[in-house]
Protein backbone atom coordinates (compact mmCIF):
# COMPACT_ATOMS: atom_id res chain seq x y z
CA UNK A 1 0.00 0.00 0.00
CA UNK A 2 1.30 3.43 -0.92
CA UNK A 3 1.00 5.98 1.77
CA UNK A 4 -0.14 9.47 1.50
CA UNK A 5 2.99 11.97 0.83
CA UNK A 6 4.69 13.08 3.35
CA UNK A 7 5.51 17.44 3.98
CA UNK A 8 9.16 16.37 2.35
CA UNK A 9 7.92 14.75 -0.37
CA UNK A 10 5.11 17.25 -0.97
CA UNK A 11 7.74 20.15 -0.70
CA UNK A 12 9.76 18.18 -3.54
CA UNK A 13 7.17 19.23 -6.35
CA UNK A 14 7.72 23.16 -5.48
CA UNK A 15 11.28 23.41 -5.60
CA UNK A 16 13.78 24.16 -8.12
CA UNK A 17 14.55 20.73 -8.73
CA UNK A 18 10.92 20.18 -9.96
CA UNK A 19 10.86 23.62 -11.83
CA UNK A 20 13.98 22.27 -13.89
CA UNK A 21 12.22 18.69 -14.44
CA UNK A 22 9.40 20.18 -16.45
CA UNK A 23 11.71 22.60 -18.47
CA UNK A 24 13.15 19.13 -19.08
CA UNK A 25 9.60 17.63 -19.73
CA UNK A 26 8.88 20.51 -22.42
CA UNK A 27 11.99 20.29 -24.10
CA UNK A 28 11.95 16.76 -24.49
CA UNK A 29 8.44 16.48 -25.72
CA UNK A 30 6.43 19.55 -25.48
CA UNK A 31 3.12 17.63 -27.49
CA UNK A 32 2.87 15.31 -24.11
CA UNK A 33 3.65 17.70 -21.77
CA UNK A 34 0.95 19.82 -23.21
CA UNK A 35 -1.49 17.11 -22.81
CA UNK A 36 -0.71 16.04 -19.77
CA UNK A 37 -1.28 19.68 -18.58
CA UNK A 38 -4.94 19.27 -20.17
CA UNK A 39 -5.64 16.04 -18.71
CA UNK A 40 -4.57 16.91 -14.86
CA UNK A 41 -6.38 20.51 -15.37
CA UNK A 42 -9.64 18.15 -15.55
CA UNK A 43 -8.95 15.32 -13.27
CA UNK A 44 -7.19 16.95 -10.46
CA UNK A 45 -9.27 17.86 -7.68
CA UNK A 46 -9.62 21.82 -7.59
CA UNK A 47 -7.19 22.56 -10.26
CA UNK A 48 -10.29 22.97 -12.97
CA UNK A 49 -10.12 27.11 -11.50
CA UNK A 50 -7.26 27.74 -13.71
CA UNK A 51 -8.95 26.15 -16.82
CA UNK A 52 -10.97 29.37 -16.61
CA UNK A 53 -7.88 31.73 -16.67
CA UNK A 54 -5.49 29.70 -18.88
CA UNK A 55 -5.45 30.17 -22.50
CA UNK A 56 -4.88 27.42 -24.82
CA UNK A 57 -2.72 29.03 -26.71
CA UNK A 58 0.01 29.29 -24.27
CA UNK A 59 0.25 25.37 -24.69
CA UNK A 60 2.63 25.80 -27.81
CA UNK A 61 4.55 28.38 -25.95
CA UNK A 62 7.41 26.15 -24.26
CA UNK A 63 8.22 28.82 -21.58
CA UNK A 64 4.60 29.56 -20.34
CA UNK A 65 3.92 25.91 -20.77
CA UNK A 66 6.96 25.61 -18.16
CA UNK A 67 5.07 27.78 -15.43
CA UNK A 68 1.55 25.99 -16.15
CA UNK A 69 3.20 22.69 -15.66
CA UNK A 70 4.58 23.52 -12.25
CA UNK A 71 1.72 25.83 -11.24
CA UNK A 72 -0.38 22.32 -11.39
CA UNK A 73 2.68 20.60 -9.64
CA UNK A 74 2.56 23.31 -6.61
CA UNK A 75 -1.42 22.74 -6.36
CA UNK A 76 -1.05 18.70 -6.39
CA UNK A 77 1.20 19.24 -3.42
CA UNK A 78 -0.99 21.78 -1.43
CA UNK A 79 -4.13 19.19 -2.56
CA UNK A 80 -1.91 16.40 -1.28
CA UNK A 81 -1.42 18.04 2.31
CA UNK A 82 -5.56 18.61 2.74
CA UNK A 83 -5.94 14.97 4.90
CA UNK A 84 -5.94 16.26 8.29
CA UNK A 85 -2.80 15.53 9.14
CA UNK A 86 -2.34 16.11 12.52
CA UNK A 87 -0.13 18.86 14.10
CA UNK A 88 1.45 19.89 16.88
CA UNK A 89 2.95 22.56 19.28
CA UNK A 90 6.74 22.59 20.05
CA UNK A 91 6.00 21.96 23.59
CA UNK A 92 3.93 18.72 22.66
CA UNK A 93 6.94 17.75 20.57
CA UNK A 94 9.14 18.23 23.41
CA UNK A 95 7.21 16.49 25.67
CA UNK A 96 7.28 13.26 22.94
CA UNK A 97 11.31 13.71 22.67
CA UNK A 98 12.30 14.63 26.37
CA UNK A 99 13.99 18.00 25.62
CA UNK A 100 12.62 21.45 26.18
CA UNK A 101 10.50 23.57 23.67
CA UNK A 102 13.27 26.26 23.53
CA UNK A 103 15.62 23.51 22.24
CA UNK A 104 12.57 22.46 19.71
CA UNK A 105 12.63 25.86 18.35
CA UNK A 106 16.83 25.75 18.39
CA UNK A 107 16.58 22.39 15.96
CA UNK A 108 13.55 24.20 13.79
CA UNK A 109 16.25 27.46 12.72
CA UNK A 110 19.36 24.92 12.52
CA UNK A 111 16.99 22.53 10.23
CA UNK A 112 17.31 19.98 12.50
CA UNK A 113 13.52 19.37 12.10
CA UNK A 114 12.61 18.57 8.52
CA UNK A 115 9.24 19.21 6.84
CA UNK A 116 7.64 22.44 9.15
CA UNK A 117 7.12 25.71 7.32
CA UNK A 118 7.32 28.88 7.77
CA UNK A 119 3.71 31.41 8.86
CA UNK A 120 5.24 35.12 7.95
CA UNK A 121 8.23 34.92 10.78
CA UNK A 122 7.03 32.43 12.41
CA UNK A 123 7.05 28.61 12.41
CA UNK A 124 4.04 26.76 11.58
CA UNK A 125 2.54 24.16 14.07
CA UNK A 126 5.15 20.88 13.27
CA UNK A 127 3.13 18.03 11.58
CA UNK A 128 3.01 14.51 12.59
CA UNK A 129 5.15 13.23 8.94
CA UNK A 130 8.06 16.10 9.79
CA UNK A 131 11.10 14.18 10.85
CA UNK A 132 13.36 14.77 13.33
CA UNK A 133 16.92 14.59 12.44
CA UNK A 134 19.07 13.08 15.34
CA UNK A 135 22.86 13.29 16.37
CA UNK A 136 23.72 9.89 15.08
CA UNK A 137 21.74 11.02 11.32
CA UNK A 138 18.72 8.62 12.31
CA UNK A 139 15.60 10.27 10.92
CA UNK A 140 12.11 9.81 12.62
CA UNK A 141 8.78 11.58 12.30
CA UNK A 142 6.91 12.90 14.90
CA UNK A 143 4.37 10.76 14.86
CA UNK A 144 6.65 7.90 15.41
CA UNK A 145 7.52 10.16 18.19
CA UNK A 146 4.37 10.61 19.91
CA UNK A 147 3.40 6.47 19.42
CA UNK A 148 6.84 5.67 21.32
CA UNK A 149 6.09 8.01 23.87
CA UNK A 150 2.62 7.13 24.35
CA UNK A 151 3.54 3.59 24.55
CA UNK A 152 6.21 3.84 27.58
CA UNK A 153 3.81 5.98 29.74
CA UNK A 154 0.51 4.26 29.01
CA UNK A 155 -1.26 3.37 32.17
CA UNK A 156 -1.53 -1.00 32.31
CA UNK A 157 -5.22 -1.88 32.31
CA UNK A 158 -5.85 -4.19 34.66
CA UNK A 159 -9.44 -5.33 34.95
CA UNK A 160 -11.20 -5.02 38.37
CA UNK A 161 -11.53 -9.06 39.29
CA UNK A 162 -7.64 -8.43 39.52
CA UNK A 163 -6.88 -5.54 40.71
CA UNK A 164 -9.41 -6.33 43.82
CA UNK A 165 -7.29 -9.70 44.08
CA UNK A 166 -3.79 -8.27 44.07
CA UNK A 167 -5.33 -5.00 46.33
CA UNK A 168 -6.47 -7.74 48.69
CA UNK A 169 -3.49 -10.08 48.99
CA UNK A 170 -1.42 -6.67 50.20
CA UNK A 171 -3.57 -6.50 52.81
CA UNK A 172 -3.27 -9.55 53.53
CA UNK A 173 0.33 -9.52 53.47
CA UNK A 174 0.48 -6.52 55.69
CA UNK A 175 -1.44 -7.76 58.35
CA UNK A 176 -0.26 -11.34 58.54
CA UNK A 177 -3.29 -13.22 57.10
CA UNK A 178 -7.09 -13.27 55.66
CA UNK A 179 -9.59 -10.51 56.65
CA UNK A 180 -11.78 -13.16 58.62
CA UNK A 181 -8.32 -14.10 60.64
CA UNK A 182 -7.23 -11.01 61.65
CA UNK A 183 -10.49 -9.30 62.70
CA UNK A 184 -12.62 -11.99 63.55
CA UNK A 185 -16.61 -11.82 63.93
CA UNK A 186 -16.73 -7.89 63.58
CA UNK A 187 -19.05 -6.40 61.05
CA UNK A 188 -17.97 -3.13 59.49
CA UNK A 189 -20.25 -1.68 61.92
CA UNK A 190 -18.01 -2.59 65.00
CA UNK A 191 -14.98 -1.58 63.61
CA UNK A 192 -13.29 1.87 64.97
CA UNK A 193 -12.58 4.45 63.03
CA UNK A 194 -8.35 3.87 63.30
CA UNK A 195 -9.19 0.54 61.27
CA UNK A 196 -9.06 2.40 58.03
CA UNK A 197 -7.37 -0.86 56.54
CA UNK A 198 -9.95 -3.15 58.08
CA UNK A 199 -12.91 -0.57 55.91
CA UNK A 200 -11.07 -0.72 52.45
CA UNK A 201 -10.28 -4.36 52.83
CA UNK A 202 -14.23 -5.16 53.86
CA UNK A 203 -14.66 -3.15 51.05
CA UNK A 204 -12.43 -4.88 48.67
CA UNK A 205 -14.09 -8.46 49.11
CA UNK A 206 -17.45 -6.94 48.95
CA UNK A 207 -16.62 -5.86 45.32
CA UNK A 208 -15.02 -8.60 44.67
CA UNK A 209 -17.62 -10.98 45.36
CA UNK A 210 -20.08 -8.39 42.93
CA UNK A 211 -17.26 -8.13 40.90
CA UNK A 212 -17.13 -11.92 40.40
CA UNK A 213 -20.99 -12.62 40.51
CA UNK A 214 -21.30 -10.10 37.09
CA UNK A 215 -18.20 -11.96 35.11
CA UNK A 216 -20.55 -15.56 35.65
CA UNK A 217 -23.54 -14.04 34.00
Amino acid sequence: MIMRPTVIERNILTGSAAHEYMKKMVEMDQLVTAALVKNLLFTVKGAEKYSKIWKEEDLFNKEMLVEYAFKLLQHISEESARDNTPTFSTTEVAKYIGVSPQTINTWLREGKIIGVEKEGKKWSRIPGDAEVVFTNGKQVSIATLKANWETENEEPKVDEITYLEHSIKELEEKYGGPFEEVFGDKTIKELTEEDTDASIWWSYKARLASAKVSWHK
